[in-house]
């Protein structure tokens, strides 16, 4: 028989020893638990950050990223290969996360990004309220979970289709236009040959008088005739159709209200880089739509 000392001296040593037991186990656990509960706050901010993103940013920069010209560059996978390059050739030092939430927060001064090749309608706005915009702190990285989604998709991107762009060159042949793949474009439910949806309905309204940043193109297959008619216009014979045509590819050729739709002296708000988005037959069918509109 062991005596009352012997006994509590077991016991102490066998509640030691569980006790040591117990913290080895929760120890051995602890980093998958923490490692669950990161992916499930992670997949929470994603979540949000998607609702955030189609209420904010779906506009500039479409659906999945893809960027809609005139409006706003890709970020699919446009701000990964920018950020690399920015490593690259600038040795930028930051992370891509902070250069990301810096870029959204604080908003870009300039009407051109990374694309080089395009100017916007408008500069990229500041989205948090530490800078006047209507984002709290804690919506901003969420919407960075959000984007940031993307990156493994986007280290292998797919080529854009090839294909022959307009550009400015007015005299290029177009072929018969097509009115409803022409209304299709407009309301972005298929692509432009590039691989981009049309930019149009970002900027015009088809209501009339109702001015987004660009003027109604509300009957503008009447209204066309008209201005090549008034007395500001270049005194040119043109068709309403060639007046439209130029209106997409070469937008600075003549501005229809210079105090409301000029962004410079000489610079209208529409970019003049549509044209390199557009193959014929994309130009050919939206211009066939924008001539149903009497």
């Amino acid at each position: 028989m062991f005596d009352l000392a012997t006994r509590r001296i077991v016991g102490a040593t066998v509640f030691m020893l569980a006790t040591v037991i117990t913290i080895g186990m929760v120890w051995l656990t602890e980093e998958q638990r923490m490692a669950r509960y990161e992916a499930i706050h992670k997949a929470k901010a994603i979540e949000n950050g998607a609702l955030i993103y189609e209420q904010y940013c779906v506009t500039c920069h479409g659906s999945q990223g893809e960027g809609v010209p005139g409006k706003g560059p890709d970020l699919n996978p446009g701000v990964f290969q920018h950020y690399e390059e920015l490593k690259q050739t600038q040795n930028y030092a930051n992370s891509l996360r902070n250069f990301i939430m810096l870029s959204i927060a604080a908003g870009r001064p300039i009407r051109s990004t990374y694309r080089s090749e395009e100017i916007y309608a408008e500069p990229m706005p500041t989205w948090s309220q530490d800078f006047g915009g209507p984002l709290r702190s804690d919506q901003i990285e969420n919407l960075v979970e959000f984007i940031l989604n993307w990156q493994t998709a986007a280290a292998a991107p797919t080529p854009p289709p090839a294909f022959e762009a307009m550009g400015s060159d007015l005299t290029k042949p177009l072929p018969p236009g097509d009115p409803k793949r022409g209304e299709a474009l407009w309301n972005q439910e298929v692509k432009q040959a590039s691989g981009l949806p049309a930019s149009c309905k970002a900027c015009h309204s088809l209501n009339p008088g109702e001015v987004l940043v660009g003027p109604s193109l509300a009957g503008i297959a009447t209204t066309a005739a008209q201005r090549i008619q008034a007395s500001d216009y270049k005194g040119q014979a043109k068709t309403p159709e060639e007046y439209i045509r130029e209106s997409i590819q070469q937008p600075n050729a003549y501005i229809v209200d210079p105090n409301q739709f000029a962004a410079a002296p000489g610079v209208s708000k529409m970019p003049a880089t549509l044209g390199n988005q557009m193959s014929a037959q994309d130009l050919a069918d939206l211009i066939a739509f924008l001539m149903t509109l009497k």
